[in-house]
């Protein structure tokens, strides 16, 4: 017979417990759903994913894939060729550089695709250098890899850009990775091409891994997006890149992203796979394979209005008293300096960004996400990812929550 147990301490979890934080913009967006479940009048800027549906060729191809039994089993884990070969095809024509069918891996979204280049290529104790304000999944990624990431601070006044002299003074023997991504998640900055070859060069001189968070290149607005290192190296000896289609296509739920390395890395990558989650839906990777083969027509048409709806919000925000903000050029976000109002002196007990956030969420039914999930304490990071209706009417009440300080 079994005896019950009493008065026993819970068996211990994974030490990565004290050491991992979950996703903050999640937090956020959940704050904000309970609220509106409450019948709260919540405008939520928090998500970063594009207010489109997805392409209606897309949904078209699926359906008729559906119907297909072929689709119903397992296939490669490294995906589906059909895909793969799209993926070099597009990347040859968007990215400027070539691949072949076997630098590739189809994961599940860009957000399986680092965690799983993490664990391809770092070993306990390893570095990786990460810009701040980042994504807050590359440092929580790295740690559950085993590595240990090393935050590269940036100054509003720098535009958030790194440089050169700054990866010097961070680069240690244990530096084996170097996140890039432009355009940005959170600030929208994009490097221009002489800034972005000056980090490449760098990264190549030193033997260091560059990861190139592609997601947002069709996003940009203004000039030109920074090339890929991808271009500067052929072989693909230090360079991964991760791209998907959830930004530029507007398919975030759909959780197809990828990865393209050398041979040696994806081979890795594959093993990793095979374990996690065996090749991606299939039906996932014909709505992929439909939005690629179908061209930028869609993009193009979301970037008209991502444009203007950028420029009214950054119009907004340079309007708001003592309130800097850096005019983005890319991604969908404005990534604004509210410090001034985070001192503890203006708002009875608001002495950070979280607090200034919440504050504004409990009273004004506005959701932002705090600059403390990207590494920046004083700022908050607005996607304006959002109808035009939500969006005048969100930054009209955040102007009113600013003037009744006044």
């Amino acid at each position: 017979m079994v005896k019950i147990l009493h008065e026993r301490n819970i068996m211990k979890i994974s030490d990565l417990n004290n050491s991992i934080t979950p996703s903050g913009t999640m937090a956020i967006s959940n704050k904000a759903r309970l609220l509106k479940q409450q019948g709260k009048p919540v405008i939520g800027f928090g998500a970063g994913e594009p207010d489109f549906p997805t392409p209606s060729y897309v949904i078209k191809d699926v359906q008729t894939a559906a119907e297909d039994p072929i689709n119903h089993k397992y296939s490669p884990v490294a995906g589906l060729d059909i895909l793969k070969d799209e993926i070099v095809r597009t990347s040859k024509l968007y990215s400027g550089f070539n691949v072949q069918n076997e630098n590739v891996l189809v994961s599940n979204g860009g957000k399986h695709a680092i965690l799983t280049t993490f664990m391809s290529i770092l070993n306990p104790g390893d570095e990786v250098l990460i810009p701040s304000p980042y994504w807050t999944t590359y440092p929580e990624a790295v740690k559950i890899s085993g590595g240990n990431p090393v935050i590269v601070d940036t100054s509003f006044e720098d535009e958030f850009k790194i440089n050169t002299e700054q990866l010097d003074g961070l680069k240690t023997d244990k530096t084996k990775i170097l996140v890039w991504v432009s355009p940005s998640n959170p600030t929208g900055v994009v490097y221009s091409k002489d800034e972005a070859e000056a980090i490449y060069e760098w990264a190549f001189q030193n033997d260091v891994w560059i990861l190139s968070d592609e997601l947002y290149e069709h996003l940009v607005y203004d000039g030109n997006t920074s090339p890929s290192p991808a271009q500067y190296d052929a072989q693909l000896r230090n360079t991964i890149v991760i791209n998907g289609v959830a930004k530029a296509y507007s398919m975030t739920g759909w959780r197809v992203g990828w990865i393209i390395a050398n041979t040696e890395v994806i081979n890795m990558a594959k093993k990793i796979q095979s374990h996690a989650t065996s090749n991606v839906s299939n039906l996932s990777q014909i709505a992929a394979y439909s939005a690629l083969k179908n061209g930028l027509t869609e993009t193009e048409i979301m970037k008209e209005s991502f444009n203007r709806r950028r420029l009214f919000a950054f119009q907004e925000f340079s309007n708001i008293p003592n309130v800097k903000t850096i005019k983005p050029n890319g991604a969908f976000y404005l990534f604004p300096d509210i410090s001034y109002y985070c001192d503890g002196k203006i708002i009875n007990n608001v002495n950070n960004s979280i607090d200034f956030c919440n504050w504004l969420l409990d009273e004004y039914y506005i959701a932002f996400v705090p600059g403390e999930v990207f590494g920046k304490n004083g700022f908050l990071r607005c996607s304006y990812a959002l109808s035009d209706g939500n969006l005048q009417e969100g930054l009209g009440r955040l102007t009113k929550a600013i003037k009744d300080l006044q």
